[in-house]
């Protein structure tokens, strides 16, 4: 392989990546203005200003295109999350400040978090596979679990069960924030400490 044909293959490439971010782009503002009902392969062809036709080279489905989105509102919360875990020597601190983490960030970006809890993952024809099977986004919230073994003193300790618990918890608080909040809900990170207190015994 000559240099030229490896230059023109990684052109290429950072040009679909760059075309892909841009339809998840175009689908977020979409979401954001009409909710799912807006996202149409007509409609994000149409703004990002190619046919209909090869933005189906890029994503076969509007599944594919939701669950990119739902890629795109994890991926820079389980960042802040690792490097707090990497960050963070003491065990009860880390699981204090990881937990604090996840609940600000959906606290923080309403959008993203109704667009992930609040549309329903679906397979189209042929898909054999859940969101779930495709990405690393439940062994990133199980890693709540050997933050939780690590706190109560027991690292080798099996707490998934705790971590599953942790995160439906927390994920209440900042459901509840985001879609009850014209009620005089105390502070989330209030609720968080009072959570964290039983998972850390």
């Amino acid at each position: 392989m000559t240099g030229l044909t490896t230059a023109r293959e990684s052109r290429h490439k950072i040009s679909r990546e760059d075309m892909r971010e841009r339809i998840i782009d175009v689908a977020r503002t979409l979401f954001e203005d009409k909710g799912v009902a807006g996202i149409s392969m007509r409609a994000i062809a149409s703004r990002v200003g190619i046919p209909t036709m090869t933005l189906y080279g890029y994503f076969p489905s509007k599944t594919a295109i939701i669950r990119g989105l739902w890629s795109f509102a994890f991926a820079p919360m389980f960042a802040a999350m690792r490097q707090a875990e990497d960050e963070i020597a003491d065990p009860v601190a880390r699981l204090n400040r990881v937990a604090h983490i996840y609940v600000d960030y959906w606290i923080r970006h309403p959008d993203r978090y109704r667009m992930v809890f609040m549309v329903e993952d679906r397979r189209e024809d042929g898909e054999v596979n859940w969101f779930v099977d495709e990405t690393d986004v439940p062994a990133s919230y199980l890693r709540f679990g050997p933050m939780i073994a690590a706190a109560r003193g027991t690292p080798d300790a099996d707490c998934r069960v705790e971590a599953e618990a942790l995160i439906c918890a927390l994920t209440g608080i900042a459901h509840m924030a985001i879609t009850v909040s014209e009620f005089p809900w105390s502070r989330p990170a209030a609720y968080v400490d009072r959570i964290l207190v039983a998972f850390a015994r």
